[in-house]
C-alpha cells in the first residue's frame, strides 16, 4: 500500500494511512519529502523513534536532525538555522516543542514542503496515549501555504480515525488502511501458573529470537538470570539501564548473540528484526493497541511466528488495581505538582519552558509520595497542558566543536596532552564543527589510546574550556514546564474531560480482559473486530481454533497424502476418495494442507508439491 500512500501525499492530498507494526509507515512521507525538495517537518512523540530513523537516514546520506528536550537553547538554534539554510531535509520534532509560541514562529521561517504526524493517534482523546500537544499542529499548519500533512499510526479505532482527520484539520477525508490481518502470526492465549515453565515450552519447541514482555525493570533482569541458567541466552532491557548496556543488550540481540531479550515496554519501538519467531507477553498488556504492536514485532519475514499471551487471575486482578492508581483525586494531583514545583525550586507565576530530568524515585521520597501516582497525576496534569513528561529517549552523550579549525590548530600546540583527543574527535565524527554529533567515550578509548576515566575528563576540561561543547549522556526522563507555575489549589479538571478519560481507560483495560477470558471466538478475529475489520474468517492456528478443530484431523491429512501420492485427483475425484470422512473434516483437513504448501493445482487437478 505503500505506493499508493506516497502518490496520495505527491498529488497534493492531505493523507492519513493505517498501517500495522512493521508496514513500513516511514517510507510513506520520507520518499514524498525527498522527492519534494526542502525540509519535511516530522512531529513524533518518541525520541528513541526519532533518533533512530534520524540515524538510519544518515546514513544513506540523508540531512536530518531531531530537536529533542535534551537538546539545549543553542542546540536548537543550530538545528533551525541549518534547516533555514535549507541544509536539513528532515527535522523531526516532539509534539511538546510546538506549545512554545516563539518556537512555531521559527519554524514559519522554514523551507517547509511536507508535514508529517508519527502516531497520530496521539492526537485523538479516544486514543490510548492522548498527548495535548499535538493539537497545536493544526495551527502550525496555518503558516504555510499549500503545505499538506501525512498521518500514519499503527493503531486507530473508527472513532481515533476520525477525530485524526478533524484535529488535523484535513480538507477532504483521505484513508488508506492496510489490513491488520497478519495471517503468519499464531495468537496464543493460556490461562496458566506455571508461566515460566511454559515459557520454556514454546521456546524450545518454537526456537529462534524471541522477546518476552514483563510489567516492571526487577522482572527483566530476574527472567533474563532464570533463562540464562536454563542454558538459554537472554539479556534484560528497560528504562533503568545505562545507555551502553541498553545499546549492548538490544545489538546482541538484532545481531542472534542473545536469543531472548527479556523487556519492559521501553523495548521495541523503531526495532525493525525481520526473523523474530515469538512474542510472549508474560503480564497483562493495558490496551489491545498496546498489545497489537508489541506483538506485531513477531514475523516480519512472513514466515510463521507466535504471539503468546500467559495469564491468571491474579493478573487480571492486578490491571484492575492499577486502573484505580491510573486516576489519582484532584487533591492528591495538586498535592504532586506542588511537590514537582517545590522540589525543583520553580517560582509560582514562573517557570514556563523550564526543562529538567525527573527522577521519580527521588522526588518520591523526597515528599512522602506513592511513584506511580506522582507518574499518573503529573499524566493527568500533561493532558491539562500544565506539564509535559517526555523519554529522553536513552540518548548518548554529544559534542560540538565551538573553536574554529585554526584556533583548535594553535590550542592543540600550545596543549599537547588534548592531542591525541582533538584528532580522535575530528577523525571520527565529519560535521562537528557545524553540529552536535552523537559520540561514544568508549570509541574513542581506542581511537585516541586512552582511558575512559581520561577521555571523560579530558572533555569535561575542553567542555569548561569552551573549546567544544559537551554533553554527557542522560537517561533521565524530562520533565517540561508547559506554563508558568501556578498555585496548586488553582489547578482544576474539566470533569467531563476526566470522566470521559476514566471510560476510556476502563474500556480498554476490560477489552484486554475480555480478549484473553474469549476462548470461543478466534483470538485474530477478535484482534481485528477491535480495530473495526469484520470481514475475515477463522485464522485456523489460534488457541480458540485448534481447540474446535476435530480430533482426527491429522490422520485425515495423513490420509488425504496417501491418496494423492498414488495418483493426481480433480476436487471430484478426490471427493470420493474421501467419502468415508465428515465432509468438513476432509475440506478442513484439504485447506490446511494447501496452506501449508504440501498441496499444490495444476489446471484444476491436485497433486503432492
Amino acid at each position: 500500500m505503500q505506493e499508493d500512500v506516497i502518490l496520495s501525499v505527491l498529488n497534493e492530498k492531505d493523507t492519513l494511512a493505517l498501517m500495522p507494526t512493521g508496514g513500513g509507515k516511514s517510507i510513506c512521507f520520507q520518499i514524498p519529502g525527498l522527492a519534494l525538495g526542502g525540509t519535511t517537518l516530522v512531529i513524533s512523540p518518541l525520541v528513541a523513534l526519532m533518533n533512530d530513523q534520524v540515524a538510519n537516514l544518515k546514513k544513506r546520506g540523508i540531512s536530518a536532525v531531531a530537536i529533542t528536550a535534551a537538546m539545549n537553547f543553542k542546540q536548537i538554534q543550530i538545528s533551525l538555522n541549518n534547516a533555514a539554510l535549507g541544509h536539513v531535509q528532515f527535522l523531526y520534532i516532539s509534539p511538546e516543542r510546538l506549545q512554545n509560541e516563539d518556537f512555531r514562529k521559527q519554524l514559519s521561517y522554514l523551507p517547509i514542503t511536507l508535514i508529517a504526524v508519527d502516531e497520530a493517534h496521539c492526537i485523538s482523546q479516544w486514543g490510548y496515549d492522548f498527548r495535548p500537544s499535538y493539537l497545536k499542529i493544526a495551527e502550525v499548519r496555518g503558516y504555510f501555504d499549500k503545505v499538506n500533512i501525512i498521518a500514519v499510526t499503527a493503531s486507530a479505532t473508527k472513532e481515533v480515525v476520525n477525530d485524526i482527520q478533524e484535529k488535523l484539520e484535513f480538507s477532504v477525508g483521505n484513508i488508506f488502511r492496510q489490513s491488520f490481518l497478519r495471517s503468519n502470526l499464531r495468537y496464543v492465549v493460556l490461562k496458566e501458573e506455571a508461566k515460566f515453565e511454559r515459557l520454556l515450552k514454546l521456546i524450545h519447541n518454537v526456537g529462534g529470537s524471541g522477546v518476552v514482555y514483563v510489567r516492571n525493570r526487577r522482572k527483566t533482569e530476574e527472567l533474563a538470570k532464570m533463562l540464562s541458567l536454563q542454558k538459554i541466552s537472554a539479556k534484560p532491557y528497560h528504562a533503568g539501564m545505562k545507555y551502553e548496556d541498553r545499546q549492548t543488550a538490544q545489538q546482541d540481540w538484532l545481531n542472534n548473540k542473545t536469543q531472548v531479550i527479556c523487556a519492559t515496554n521501553a523495548f521495541g519501538m523503531g526495532i525493525d528484526k525481520p526473523n523474530v519467531r515469538f512474542v510472549v507477553h508474560l503480564d497483562l498488556p493495558e490496551s489491545l493497541e498496546a498489545y497489537f504492536q508489541e506483538a506485531g514485532r513477531a514475523g516480519r519475514d512472513g514466515k510463521t511466528a507466535y504471539a503468546a499471551v500467559f495469564y491468571n487471575e491474579r493478573d487480571v486482578a492486578r490491571l484492575k488495581e492499577n486502573f484505580e492508581y491510573a486516576f489519582p483525586t484532584l487533591d492528591q494531583i495538586r498535592q504532586n505538582y506542588q511537590a514537582l514545583g517545590n522540589y525543583y525550586q520553580i517560582a509560582v507565576g514562573a517557570g514556563e519552558g523550564v526543562s529538567v530530568d525527573i527522577d521519580f524515585e527521588l522526588v518520591s521520597k523526597s515528599y512522602n509520595l506513592h511513584p506511580i501516582t506522582l507518574f499518573n497525576s503529573i499524566k493527568f496534569l500533561e493532558k491539562e497542558n500544565y506539564l509535559s513528561l517526555i523519554d529522553a529517549g536513552f540518548e548518548p552523550s554529544k559534542l560540538m566543536m565551538l573553536a574554529g579549525k585554526e584556533t583548535l590548530y594553535d590550542f592543540q600546540i600550545k596543549n599537547p596532552k588534548y592531542e591525541p583527543l582533538i584528532k580522535a574527535l575530528l577523525r571520527s565524527y565529519g560535521g562537528v564543527f557545524e553540529n552536535y554529533m552523537f559520540i561514544s567515550e568508549k570509541d574513542l578509548v581506542y581511537r585516541a589510546k586512552l582511558g575512559l576515566d581520561e577521555i571523560v575528563k579530558q572533555l569535561q576540561q575542553l567542555h569548561a574550556l569552551e573549546v567544544i561543547s559537551y554533553l554527557p549522556q542522560n537517561d533521565l526522563p524530562k520533565l517540561v514546564f508547559t506554563q508558568n507555575r501556578i498555585n496548586a489549589k488553582y489547578i482544576e479538571f474539566n470533569p467531563v474531560n476526566y470522566e470521559f478519560l476514566k471510560q476510556r481507560h476502563f474500556f480498554r483495560i476490560n477489552s484486554v480482559i475480555e480478549y484473553v477470558n474469549n476462548n470461543k471466538l478466534c483470538r485474530q478475529l477478535q484482534l481485528l473486530n477491535y480495530f473495526n475489520e469484520f470481514n475475515s474468517s477463522d485464522c485456523g492456528y489460534c488457541d480458540v481454533c485448534l481447540n474446535k478443530k476435530p480430533k482426527n484431523l491429522d490422520s485425515v491429512k495423513k490420509r488425504i497424502i496417501d491418496v494423492l501420492r498414488s495418483k493426481t485427483m480433480s476436487l471430484e475425484e478426490l471427493k470420493d476418495a474421501m467419502s468415508k470422512y465428515n465432509n468438513d473434516t476432509w475440506v478442513m483437513a484439504f485447506n490446511e494442507l494447501v496452506e501449508e504448501g504440501v498441496i499444490k493445482t495444476n489446471n484444476n487437478m491436485y497433486l503432492l508439491s
